[in-house]
């Protein structure tokens, strides 16, 4: 019996050591649906499975029989669901610099501008360089890395939502507030901003978004699916459809140059 019993557990082992061991060959036929995850954002994620880039996701999977499906979670819960607990298989809308233990594909699918709003003969004048930040207090909302530690010679005040953070530069907290253009377009329309009284700048540098991956084997091959299938919708048209389709989000430059390589 005690025989029958090694012998059971030997060959238990000796398959799922086999099993283990054939997903560094994994085929890409075993792969049968995508899990991918991000907050709604309006025309880019929407709720009901529609948007920019849930359409991308679509246009690269769907074609070599694998589902996409989509799920709708605050950033920060959506990060440790793809990077720490691998519930899903990606997040929409990272940066490449980010400090979560994730993996990318080769191609961003979108670009983010980054502004500063700062506030008229306040003596925080902006001189086109983000050495204008150096020293200042600046402001962006919590759980985003717009740039990394080891980028900022400022003191970062974190604010909640947008609100918080013009009441912040208003009462003079913060010196600069830092978010994407449209959203500080936005804000001063909403809260009455003159563009006398205060001023929107570009800063010298555009963040790519990427889908970040959960670091497994799984992921690894989707990725390599990912990097193939951009190439062969950009050469397609099939690519600027899509972008055409929402009018929202802009093709990153790395992904245009695909275009003129044909």
């Amino acid at each position: 019996m005690r025989f029958a019993a090694v012998f059971v557990l030997s060959l238990i082992s000796s398959v799922c050591l086999a099993q283990y061991t054939g997903l560094t060959d994994l085929q890409r036929q075993h792969i049968k649906s995508i899990s991918v995850v991000a907050p709604e954002w309006e025309d880019f994620t929407n709720k009901d499975g529609s948007g920019l880039y849930w359409d991308i996701m679509r246009a690269v999977y769907e074609p070599a029989g694998i589902k996409v499906k989509t799920s709708i979670v605050p950033w920060n819960r959506a990060i440790k669901m793809v990077s720490k607990y691998h519930t899903h298989h990606a997040i929409m809308g990272e940066y490449k610099d980010s400090e979560d233990p994730l993996i990318f594909p080769k191609f961003p699918f979108d670009v983010e501008h980054l502004s500063v709003l700062n506030k008229n003969n306040a003596g925080n004048d902006w001189n086109g360089t983000l050495n204008t930040l150096t020293n200042k207090k600046v402001g962006w909302i919590k759980g985003i890395e717009f740039f990394t530690q080891d980028q900022r010679d400022y003191e970062l005040l974190e604010f909640r939502n947008i609100e918080e953070g013009v009441l912040m530069l208003t009462s003079g907290k913060i010196d600069f507030l830092i978010d994407l253009r449209e959203e500080i377009e936005l804000a001063m329309e909403t809260y009455n901003l003159s563009p006398q009284n205060y001023s929107i700048n570009n800063t010298p540098e555009d963040k790519n978004l990427y889908a970040a991956f959960s670091d497994n084997i799984v992921s690894k091959e989707l990725i390599n699916i990912y990097n193939q299938r951009i190439p062969e919708l950009v050469a397609s048209g099939r690519m600027a459809k899509i972008y055409q389709k929402w009018n929202v989000g802009e093709m990153p430059r790395s992904v245009l140059k695909l275009s003129q390589n044909n």
